[in-house]
């Protein structure tokens, strides 16, 4: 008599399959919107809301899951906890595109990405 696959046991495969997937996309996040926000001194939180929004709109309408590039987590200064997201260069680059370009810092990084994508060979 075989030995039956036991349901339990297809299960923990899987678990397993999913938790390898999530390291390797989590490993893809490397940047904070905390730290874009800062960067770029980006003081109207509506802009950097209305930047990421965008953002994920753009993902939506490529059909590229929200979670392979925006993780949300939270983050403490030592006095509050913040809400804050580790992205993908993918997500930054959206983000920081979406952003108002009055602001010269965001002006000078929206450049700095079009200089890049047209002098790559």
């Amino acid at each position: 008599m075989s030995p039956m696959l036991k349901l339990y046991d297809h299960l923990e495969a899987m678990l397993q399959v999913r938790q390898n997937r999530n390291k390797f996309y989590e490993r893809r996040l490397t940047y904070f919107v905390s730290d874009i926000i800062e960067l770029l001194a980006i003081e109207n939180t509506d802009e950097i809301d209305l930047a990421f929004s965008r953002a994920i709109q753009a993902c939506e309408a490529l059909h590229i899951p929200f979670d392979y590039h925006f993780k949300k987590l939270y983050r403490s200064n030592g006095k509050n906890v913040m809400v804050d997201y580790k992205i993908s260069a993918l997500a930054r680059y959206l983000i920081i595109v979406n952003c108002n370009p009055t602001n010269e810092s965001v002006a000078k990084a929206q450049l700095y990405f079009a200089i890049n994508q047209f002098t790559k060979k």
